[in-house]
Order: structure tokens, then C-alpha cells, then sequence
């Protein structure tokens, strides 16, 4: 396999992933019998369905988007054959880095280094498949959990920041809970998955 097509099955992996939490976390609207007996609900129920699968698509593309910006680099990193320390203004190019958003950004690129550093392993590791990728990375379960708990702990950082200093609402800090809580438990389904 080479390097794009490896680009291309991670890639298609966290988005995958990204996918699976936000239908998790964003909450799909139930159906009810009295849709049968008033048509008029079903035309209400049919536009909140709409708004959920678009609020799922909206909430996946937010979430895959740091992962990107570490793939991305990881594989600029790979096709050069060269490790590069990127400055944080390589990952926030739009973004006029101060206060607030500063700290933000510095706790984020802890999270995006990690997974730049991940997907630079699996871009450089021989497989046809993303688990030969994972299985010549990481060698066995304990090295890859390693990699989960380390990555883990700075998004716990990151996340804790930004419940109590960014997004405040019971509800923000309610979402955050939720998308650990997804995270972990996928990403113990993929260790299983990956090592048998």
C-alpha cells in the first residue's frame, strides 16, 4: 500500500469514527404513533430528522477536523521522509492566535502533536490494512493503550479548559462527558479489534 492510499484509509477511518460519536452524542428525534393518527406530525417529526442528521454532519466535520490537521502534517512529514516541528501558526492559519484563543490553541496542538506523531507511525509502518498498520506501530495491545491514555489525558486537559473557562453551560459540560465517554469506549473496541 502506499502513502496515499494509506492517507486515504485513515482518513476514511476518522471520519468513520468522528461519525460514530457524533451519532452518539447528538440526540435523534423519536418517532411517535401519533404520527399515524396526525400527519401533520410526521411533516414535523420528517424536518427534525433532517435537522438531526445535519446536525450530526456538522458535529462529525468539527470533530474530524483536528484530526486532519494532524494527518495532514504527519503526511507531509512521510512524503518528505523528514520529521518536521511545525510552528503552531501551521495549524491555525486562519486564526489570529491571542488571549483566550491562544490558550486554547496551545492546549489543542498537545492534542494534535500526539496525533500527528500516531498517524506518522502508521503512515511509515508496512500493511495492506489498517490493523497490519496499527499491529507493525504500535506491536502489541500495551504499546497502542499507551498511545490512547497518553492521547486521552491531554483532550481531558484540553476539554477541562475549555468546560471551565470557554463553553460553561451544564449542557457544554454535559456533551464534553459524552464524547470521552464515546471516545473510550471506540477506541477500546479498535485495540480489540486491531490485536484479537
Amino acid at each position: 500500500m502506499n502513502l496515499d492510499q494509506k492517507y486515504e484509509l485513515l482518513y476514511a477511518h476518522e471520519e468513520a469514527f468522528s461519525y460514530r460519536v457524533a451519532q452518539h452524542v447528538v440526540t435523534k428525534p423519536e418517532a411517535s404513533v401519533w404520527m399515524i393518527l396526525l400527519p401533520v406530525l410526521f411533516v414535523h417529526h420528517f424536518y427534525r430528522i433532517n435537522q438531526y442528521k445535519e446536525g450530526v454532519r456538522s458535529f462529525a466535520q468539527h470533530f474530524l477536523s483536528t484530526k486532519i490537521k494532524a494527518l495532514d502534517k504527519a503526511y507531509e512529514q512521510a512524503l518528505a521522509g523528514k520529521s518536521v516541528d511545525y510552528p503552531m501558526e501551521a495549524y491555525f492559519p486562519d486564526h489570529a492566535l491571542t488571549g483566550r484563543e491562544a490558550d486554547v490553541a496551545e492546549r489543542q496542538l498537545k492534542v494534535i502533536k500526539d496525533m500527528e506523531k500516531h498517524y506518522l507511525a502508521l503512515l511509515q509502518a508496512p500493511g495492506q490494512s489498517l490493523e497490519e498498520l496499527v499491529q507493525n506501530a504500535y506491536h502489541s495491545p500495551e504499546q497502542y493503550r499507551g498511545f490512547i491514555s497518553r492521547l486521552e489525558a491531554k483532550e481531558q486537559e484540553l476539554n477541562h479548559y475549555l468546560v471551565h473557562n470557554v463553553h460553561t453551560s451544564e449542557a457544554a459540560g454535559r456533551v464534553v462527558r459524552q464524547v470521552e465517554g464515546e471516545c473510550a469506549r471506540l477506541r477500546e473496541e479498535e485495540v480489540r479489534l486491531f490485536f484479537g
